[in-house]
């Protein structure tokens, strides 16, 4: 592994993996810098968004598309905000 990692403040703490997703936030989005876990700001901009704990983006988009892809899935949807609803 890289001997810069970010994550290396955490000592042995934490767990391997929680420190690879740190390592992997802080380096990953070129636009976006990581200010906390899930809040984003435009390095250009200075907008500040939400996003995932490690990533700008969470996918959420792809999955609420493959959904409406689904048959019937554009049905299912409103028949349960509508449950939700009431």
């Amino acid at each position: 592994m890289a001997e810069n990692r970010s994550s290396k403040r955490f000592g042995s703490r934490y767990g391997n993996r929680i420190r690879k997703n740190v390592d992997e936030a802080e380096k990953g989005e070129e636009d976006y810098e990581r200010v906390a876990a899930g809040i984003w700001k435009d390095k250009e901009t200075g907008e500040i968004v939400a996003g995932g704990a490690y990533r700008k983006d969470t996918g959420g988009k792809e999955m609420l598309n493959k959904a409406l892809e689904l048959e019937g899935g554009i049905e299912e949807l409103e028949e349960a905000k509508e449950e939700i609803e009431e």
